[in-house]
């Protein structure tokens, strides 16, 4: 008899620490992905440099894109320095495919003209070594290493490759995710100039590598959405202004923060909306939008759960 008592009075308690732990999760459920976002410090958030944003005006409305110069600085200075001009104003997107891209940046609509500049040379790929600002996240089942320029997905070969590499370094390039801008260019890899193209879908397989990728659409991406389909367009859709956000008057402009790609608040939220695993892997790569901010509130899309 003293035995099973003994027994009993053990298994109470080692029932203890569990009826605890289950008290302990009511009391702190999880946090929402809006909660997450909400709670996140002010020093999770990095205002985006307005020189860095430009400003497409469509008939349904604007599109913010933010511009990458750490990885494609001469394509950054020739889309700003034709823009400051006007070159892009009025222009159409010639060729919409649905699901695929938007292609624009022609004076003649044709899909065969340019500015007066000199065509620019590719930039496909860079050494990882270059971009200081990319901070990895984790990998999927095409690329080992993925993270973040700001809002713009970054994939990369494995960092341990440089012990077979000649040139001692690992490359990188941005993924062909919707929203995506890259340049277009004719079929010599170094024959872009003034056209480029937003993506529409997911075409990682068919472009990364091949183009480059220079910004992303942050904020407007339903006005992009409604750019008419057609090669060309039955009614094509016409730029109507393009501009630099700081070249606005200072009532129009916008501020825009992009939350940080090293805090552990983007990888909480990206695991509240079951994009990463907790072993670090994305289900989907191209739908992960990183959150933003505009005039300081969070976008709604990123409030969801």
């Amino acid at each position: 008899m003293k035995l099973i008592a003994l027994i009993s009075a053990l298994s109470a308690l080692a029932l203890v620490p569990a009826q605890a732990q289950r008290s302990n999760d009511e009391e702190s459920p999880l946090l929402s992905a809006e909660e997450i976002l909400k709670q996140a410090p002010e020093s999770d958030w990095v205002r985006i440099d307005p020189e860095n944003l430009l400003v497409i005006d469509l008939p349904s409305g604007p599109a913010i894109v933010e511009m990458r110069p750490d990885y494609a600085p001469k394509h950054i200075e020739r889309i700003k320095t034709l823009a400051r001009e006007g070159f892009y104003n009025s222009t159409i997107f010639h060729r919409v495919i649905d699901g695929f891209m938007a292609q624009g940046g022609d004076p003649t609509g044709t899909g065969t003209g340019g500015s007066q500049y000199p065509d620019l040379e590719g930039r496909f790929i860079r050494p990882l070594n270059e971009l200081e600002n990319f901070v990895p996240i984790g990998r999927d089942d095409r690329a080992p290493q993925i993270g973040f320029l700001g809002s713009m997905l970054v994939a990369t070969q494995p960092p341990g490759m440089t012990q077979f590499l000649d040139t001692d370094t690992v490359a990188a390039w941005p993924l062909h995710c919707p929203s995506v801008l890259s340049m277009a260019r004719a079929g010599p890899p170094n024959s872009a100039n003034s056209q480029f193209f937003i993506m529409l879908g997911d075409n990682r397989r068919g472009l990364d590598q091949q183009y480059t990728a220079w910004g992303k659409v942050i904020d407007g991406g339903f006005n992009v959405r409604r750019i008419n389909i057609g090669e060309p367009p039955e009614r094509p859709t016409p730029i109507l202004r393009a501009r630099v956000m700081t070249d606005l008057p200072r009532d129009e402009q916008t501020t825009f923060d992009v939350l940080r790609a090293d805090s552990e608040t983007l990888k909480a939220w990206l695991r509240r909306r079951a994009m990463l695993t907790e072993k670090g892997f994305f289900l989907d790569a191209c739908s992960v939008n990183v959150p933003i901010r505009k005039g300081g509130e969070i976008a709604r899309w990123a409030l969801s759960n």
